[in-house]
């Protein structure tokens, strides 16, 4: 009685975890990369306005597809009018017609993992001015020492008393 209860116990603990291992694998969002986050959705038209470098992707909610994707840059605007059936990137039209465009769509967005240019650009004047605020703060001791943020942090800058 002890032995066959023992067995039946391990093979529900195996079927369990085959059962998780096989969840594990199964991909969410089938066609998007796990990077990429919904940024508009809806069953009318959905827009985007992309704050970095990246990839779009226009996804079939209901068929759960990705019907297309293009690379966008800071400040391009993708989008989607089921009525018209068409996709814009900053007004000019793509060639590509969207299969059931009267389903819902959502657009997701992967970032770029290389830096925008003006992500390089604010770098060079961040670090332009560091390299004067150090000139400036061995001749003037009161000067304010540089803080550096990671960019997309928002840091309220407060004036403090002059010391006595």
């Amino acid at each position: 009685m002890k032995a066959s209860f023992l067995v039946l116990r391990l093979l529900g603990i195996g079927t369990a975890l085959l059962a998780v291992a096989g969840c594990a694998t199964a991909p969410t969002r089938p066609g998007l990369p796990s990077n990429a986050m919904q940024v508009s959705s809806g069953g009318k038209i959905v827009a985007f306005t992309a704050n970095h470098d990246g990839k779009a992707y226009l996804n079939d909610d209901t068929d759960k597809v990705v019907v297309y994707s293009t690379e966008l840059k800071r400040d391009q605007v993708m989008r989607f009018d089921p009525e018209s059936d068409s996709i814009r990137i900053d007004g000019n039209t793509a060639p590509e017609g969207i299969a059931n465009p009267g389903h819902d769509h959502s657009i997701y967005f992967a970032r770029s993992s290389q830096p925008d240019s003006a992500d390089a650009a604010a770098s060079a004047a961040a670090s332009n001015a560091n390299m004067a605020n150090n000139t400036n703060s061995m001749s003037n001791p009161t000067t304010i020492p540089v803080v550096r943020v990671p960019i997309g942090v928002q840091v309220d800058v407060q004036q403090q008393p002059a010391p006595k």
